[in-house]
């Protein structure tokens, strides 16, 4: 090989090493060029920010990780690869990472730091225990096995207990952001997140995901707790939403009883007991928060409707609300000479009981505060505000400080921040808006796949408004006969799950010669499973799945969308971004996001170059709306028209 070569020719290029040492290995243009523009970032004498869209197929996991490794190992640097997803993270760690370790020749380590709802919180399962082994009905089995199960496992990780993955003791035990005891925690030695931050320190590069991350630096110190020198986000169209999941703030009746029936509550009121005066007043001081709380949430669930925004402040919400933060803050009063033990004496963290009451009171006190700040609804524009379920909640509506103050902060010499989703119409103008991150270099990848051979778009009129009689009947015939023309093998993406409902059952009231599967009938991972197993089978789903969906070859052929996916309009973050920004949020977010959303659904069809298959849209807006610009974030492939009338269609022509 040629000395002048680019480094990353020797490892990409035809005659490089992944070719003479991996027989599936196939070239390809788009990977070497962005291994190289990656490697040149690399080795310009400045701290860069890399931001490239690569679409799906051109081996884009190498193409990072190799000018990585080359870059940082031999200066003893570490790597933090951040993603979205839980898949690609194992990708990473069971394939990737040790097919490089082993091409390269390096002797690098590394790990997969998972999510903290990952792992078992020792206090949260103890305290359940406490509780009485309670009855998912099951009658107290799944308690059993979990009690068991803490006392063998080593690593903490829920993912060993043998139970769905929706079952509900897992958010009763899962490890939180909020409530976390950190330091005051009677149980911080066997912490397994404290272990796996552990081993995290001895690793070359750690694999983790947003959610961890921006735990970390968005809250308490500012900083992740293992030093890196190299930050990678893939998948980095999903960072804004994880920064925004991170920082919101929730309450609920179930919150409540569970923190005054803790085992935390009646340790608290033990150290009052020579105290008489004040632990009865702390009695009803409790007692009238139990009772105040349980008037709030009653009033909360009939006067303010579910998954609505709260545009103005409920003012007889307000003052309930009030006086429960009242009797807290009186309570709290009372719990002062708990924590004035500390003063009297060293404070000894393995003094359980003191330990365990300690952290109670600051949780009370974190309840109070995230009590008032969702009842602040007005004082912060920048919030969203509403009631899910039993529960009141607050997001931020814009995300921009918070994410690039993260990413930035922790001055990291190189990132790359990556997806197959982050231009509109070319430009990086939208997530550089959304993120508040300002690039030194950008790049575009173009598709690997001659997409103009391999794929065709069709965009069916329905001829009806979805606010028009027979609009939800005409999308479940139009689907049916699509599909059956198809022979099954088809994704099919809808706007409601009011539609996932009625398109599943007309599907499944009439035979067919491939198998239906509708979203919720099964966990989501069971459901892909089979999905891509039963090659001619049918999925329904919501926008929800335009990710996360990969079947190569003849298992999907067909994607059907039933309308340009924008934003629910009802969303609260989506209705409280319209009321700050007014009509221009719709062309500045509404619909960049819609586009990417298309773009992100399209991407389930050709995933290899042998695939081929075809995307139908049933919007004809795609083409009328021509102000929207639509087309030109559409491959370059021709469009299809077609019109339904009567539940006959029509061709019309090609555009």
């Amino acid at each position: 090989m040629n000395s002048n070569m680019h480094p990353m020719d020797k490892i990409f290029a035809p005659s490089g090493l992944f070719e003479k040492n991996f027989e599936d290995y196939e070239y390809r243009e788009p990977q070497l060029l962005l291994a190289q523009k990656i490697w040149d970032s690399f080795m310009q004498q400045r701290n860069t920010v890399f931001v490239a869209e690569a679409p799906t197929g051109i081996g884009k996991t190498f193409a990072l990780l190799a000018p990585a490794l080359k870059w940082a190992l031999p200066q003893e640097k570490r790597i933090l690869f951040l993603t979205a997803g839980i898949t690609l993270q194992e990708q990473l760690i069971r394939k990737d990472l040790p097919r490089l370790k082993e091409l390269l020749g390096y002797d690098v380590s590394f790990g997969l730091l998972k999510g903290r709802g990952n792992y078992v919180c020792v206090r949260r399962a103890l305290e359940l225990e406490h509780e009485g082994f309670l009855s998912f009905g099951d009658s107290g089995a799944a308690s059993i096995y979990l009690s068991e199960w803490l006392k063998k496992t080593q690593t903490g990780d829920l993912s060993e207990l043998k139970l769905p993955s929706d079952f509900p003791i897992f958010p009763r035990v899962a490890a939180q952001v909020r409530g976390c005891l950190g330091h005051r925690c009677p149980y911080r030695d066997r912490c397994f997140i404290q272990k796996a931050l552990k081993k995290a320190q001895n690793w070359d590069v750690i694999v983790s995901n947003y959610h961890m991350y921006f735990a970390y630096v968005m809250n308490g110190k500012g900083t992740f707790p293992v030093d890196f020198d190299v930050l990678i986000c893939d998948e980095a169209h999903r960072m804004v939403d994880a920064a925004r999941s991170i920082s919101s703030v929730r309450v609920s009746w179930e919150d409540l009883v569970r923190l005054l029936r803790s085992k935390g509550a009646a340790t608290a009121e033990s150290f009052l007991s020579n105290r008489e005066e004040e632990q009865g007043v702390l009695r009803d001081e409790l007692s009238s928060v139990q009772e105040e709380g349980r008037k709030l949430f009653e009033l909360l669930e009939v006067s303010i409707a579910d998954g609505v925004l709260i545009p103005v402040r409920n003012e007889e919400l307000y003052r309930c609300g009030l006086l429960v933060s009242s009797h807290i803050e009186t309570a709290l009063k009372m719990l002062r000479s708990i924590e004035e033990l500390c003063n009297e004496k060293p404070y000894d963290v393995d003094d359980g009981p003191l330990a365990l009451a300690l952290a109670w009171i600051e949780e009370v006190r974190l309840f109070s505060h995230s009590l008032q700040w969702c009842l602040a609804v007005g004082h912060f524009p920048e919030w969203a505000y509403w009631r899910e379920g039993d529960a009141l909640v607050s997001e931020p509506t814009l995300c921009s400080d918070k994410v690039s103050e993260g990413i930035l902060s922790q001055k990291a010499e190189k990132i790359i921040a990556i997806s197959a989703t982050m231009t509109v119409e070319g430009s990086f103008d939208f997530w550089k808006r959304e993120t508040g991150i300002i690039p030194t270099d950008t790049y575009v990848l173009e598709s690997p796949f001659d997409l103009e051979k391999q794929m065709k778009i069709l965009v069916v009129d329905l001829g009806l408004k979805v606010i028009e009689k027979g609009y939800d009947e005409r999308v479940c015939r139009v689907v049916e006969r699509l599909c059956n023309d198809n022979g099954g093998s088809s994704l099919v993406l809808l706007s409601s799950m009011r539609l996932v409902k009625k398109v599943g059952n007309w599907l499944k009231g009439s035979q067919h010669p491939y198998t239906v599967y509708v979203q919720n009938e099964l966990p989501r991972t069971e459901l892909l499973e089979r999905f891509r197993s039963d090659l001619s089978s049918v999925l329904i789903g919501s926008v929800s799945f335009r990710e996360g969906v990969d079947v190569p070859g003849e298992g999907l052929t067909q994607v059907i969308i039933d309308r340009i996916p924008f934003p629910h309009p009802k969303d609260p973050v989506v209705q409280s971004r319209n009321e700050l920004e007014g009509r221009k949020a719709f062309v500045t977010v509404i619909l960049p996001q819609a586009k990417m959303f298309l773009r992100q659904a399209l991407g389930r069809l050709i995933r290899s170059k042998s695939d081929q298959g075809r995307v139908v849209i049933l919007d004809g807006r795609i083409i009328d709306r021509q102000d929207w610009r639509i087309r030109k974030d559409l491959p370059l492939v021709p469009i299809q028209r077609f019109t339904v009338k009567s539940n006959s269609v029509a061709h019309e022509k090609t555009v």
